[in-house]
């Protein structure tokens, strides 16, 4: 019976183990000295885009809006040519429309022009027969 008795004086008389823990940045110190000291993550998973510098992901935003900027005018003289060529054509169509109309006007009058003629000479033949 003494046995337990003499573990139990034994484990209380010896003295507890205290781990140092280093003082953080603002003087507080983590409660678990288990546990490492934090540090930032190294994540090799991540693209390259991510990890290249700031600076130079705006250089080359710069270079894709400037290439963008290019192609877009190229596009647009383009458009523009495309749409001076059907302007031109529009009109060129629209002088033709208007010079038939004309034409046709023409021949319409010239013959009520003739047809009055006629009955001219008719009334004047009676007359004059």
């Amino acid at each position: 019976m003494s046995e337990p008795n003499a573990e139990a004086s034994s484990s209380s008389s010896s003295p507890p183990v205290v781990v140092s823990v280093a003082a953080s940045r603002n003087g507080r110190t983590p409660g678990k000295a288990h546990k490492g000291e934090k540090t930032a993550v190294k994540r090799s998973y991540i693209s390259n885009s991510i990890k290249t510098p700031f600076e130079k992901r705006r250089e080359q935003d710069r270079q894709k809006e400037a290439m963008k900027a290019v192609e877009r005018e190229l596009k647009d003289d383009k458009q523009a040519e495309k749409d001076r060529k059907v302007t031109i054509i529009k009109e060129r169509r629209e002088r033709a429309a208007e010079k038939q109309r004309m034409e046709d006007m023409r021949a319409k009058m010239s013959a009520k022009k003739l047809q009055r003629m006629k009955k001219r000479q008719g009334r004047t033949k009676k007359i004059n027969g």
